[in-house]
């Protein structure tokens, strides 16, 4: 209907979004479809929608369809659905009549690249809606101020210098994950500008982010991989020419990733959903919940034909990796966090065995709805909240760690001699070259809020900032998030609910 475009975009709408990307897209993707089924009303004038972000709306931040192919999706293409009324295709759909399913291997985790193409023409589509008047604006927001019965969105152009406020009854905060060190792959996948061929480089980080550093320096240099049946990763690396000498990553947890399995059968997923379905709501992550989870561990196994025992699982829980001592330092005999690879690689292909760390990954996995409606409304404590947190980032390694061919392509890295990993890194070698490769977590703040009250927090994020100092929100003790109420409303630190200040809480994981 001729919305408009961001050099036009209103300083006054309906309902303003705070970010652009894919969180943002599932938000319009509802509303249209919510609009669509209302009583139609040839005087009602559609609402007017302002998107703000510094980033391509749709894409965001993260899936520009510039980057680098050798990048590819870390969850399965089939998540990514924002069909409604005005985009009538899943990402899988959308591949297929673009004739982008071309590689059976890779298909499932195609490129952010061409992940970022679906969320632009999802956009576009979006803005063609009837129901709506959508615009976007690139500028970054640092504050959300109430303004009488409105809120009013300060911005600034990706500049720098302020640009004009943006006001609404309604604003919706769909920020989502950017942020962290801002890894720059164009440039460490250049030769010219990032680790110079045949240097030494040294990650710190052994994780997904991490992952891409080491496909910037092989892949994008022109690496390849080759099936070879003899190695145990079942690839061979093809050597571009311009690699590093060496690429060590230093896992700061001293706890590997295990790969995605290449398949889950609907017979082990539902033993998981048997058990986790017997949380209730607003449960405590006390001993019996964790009962609960282990015994969904232990009927994952089972499903694949593995007697697994609860003893196994309680010995690998909480042990310590024994990795890294308090100064920092590797331990004297620590085991190598890459060791396991290469039987991970047989368990991911479905021969699997009583590895304890394996199948607490999948009831994680599996699970995960379950683990979220059971504990996003639960109250916290101080005894049993920072251990959830300490098990559950061991649980992550162990159920969303990388697709099998990543897994596959790093092994074979390491076979040809040119990746390395280890759980601490005492001494930088000479020359090396140092990175960076984190993300930051979900959250408004970069750690969570401390217990005692009186201590001083992390810095939130903006535009959480003044939210939180003026009260409009809260983060509970022991949370990076912001409190939610049913139908997204954030609270207030007063307990007052504030309708118009929303935050988007549809998909639980990001893509």
């Amino acid at each position: 209907m001729g919305n408009a475009s961001s050099d036009r975009a209103p300083a006054d709408a309906d309902l303003v979004m705070v970010g652009a990307g894919p969180q943002a897209l599932r938000a319009l993707a509802d509303l249209d479809h919510e609009l669509a089924q209302s009583s139609p009303d040839a005087t009602r004038v559609p609402p007017r929608v302002c998107v703000l972000d510094p980033a391509t709306p749709g894409p965001g931040a993260v899936w520009d369809p510039a980057q680098g192919v050798h990048l590819r999706m870390n969850v399965d293409a089939g998540i990514v659905d924002l069909t409604c009324p005005s985009v009538p295709l899943t990402f899988v759909e959308w591949l297929a009549a673009n004739g982008a399913l071309r590689d059976p291997t890779l298909d499932r985790y195609p490129p952010r690249a061409t992940a970022g193409r679906y969320l632009a023409w999802a956009w576009e589509r979006l803005r063609e809606s009837p129901r709506m008047a959508l615009a976007s604006r690139r500028v970054r927001v640092t504050d959300v101020v109430r303004d009488g019965d409105r809120w009013s969105c300060e911005t600034v152009t990706p500049e720098g210098p302020p640009d004009v406020p943006v006001t609404a009854p309604r604003v919706l905060l769909a920020t989502g994950h950017a942020g962290g060190v801002g890894m720059d792959h164009a440039r460490l996948a250049d030769p010219d500008r990032g680790p110079a061929p045949g240097a030494d480089v040294v990650v710190r980080g052994a994780a997904l982010t991490a992952f891409d550093v080491v496909m910037d320096l092989t892949a994008a240099r022109g690496g390849a991989w080759i099936e070879d049946a003899a190695r145990p990763s079942g690839r061979r690396y093809l050597p571009g020419g311009r690699e590093p000498a060496s690429v060590t990553l230093v896992a700061r947890s001293g706890e590997p990733m295990l790969p995605k399995p290449a398949a889950v059968a609907a017979t082990l997923a539902r033993a998981v959903i048997e058990q986790t379905r017997r949380w209730g709501a607003s449960a405590t992550p006390d001993d019996a919940w964790w009962g609960v989870l282990a015994d969904a561990a232990v009927a994952a196994a089972r499903a694949a034909g593995v007697r697994l025992e609860h003893a196994a699982l309680w010995d690998v829980l909480d042990a310590t990796t024994g990795a890294v001592a308090a100064d920092g330092r590797a331990r004297e005999g620590a085991a190598d966090p890459g060791e396991r690879w290469e039987r991970d690689v047989r368990r991911a292909e479905g021969d699997v065995d009583a590895d304890p760390a394996w199948w607490w990954g999948r009831a994680w996995s599996a699970g995960y709805q379950d683990v979220v409606r059971s504990l996003e409304r639960a109250p916290r404590d101080a005894d049993t909240w920072p251990r959830w947190r300490a098990r559950a980032a061991r649980l992550e390694r162990w159920a969303f760690g990388p697709p099998l061919e990543t897994h596959r392509r790093l092994l074979a890295l390491r076979e040809a001699g040119l990746l390395g990993i280890v759980p601490a890194l005492a001494l930088i070698p000479p020359g090396a070259v140092t990175l960076d490769a984190f993300t930051r977590g979900p959250g408004v703040l970069s750690a969570p809020r401390p217990w005692d009250a009186g201590a001083e927090g992390p810095m939130p994020w903006a535009p959480w900032e003044g939210l939180l100092r003026r009260g409009d929100v809260t983060v509970r003790a022991g949370e990076r998030g912001c409190s939610r109420r049913p139908m997204a409303r954030v609270s207030a630190r007063t307990g007052v609910r504030h309708p118009g200040s929303t935050r988007w809480a549809g998909l639980r994981r990001t893509w």
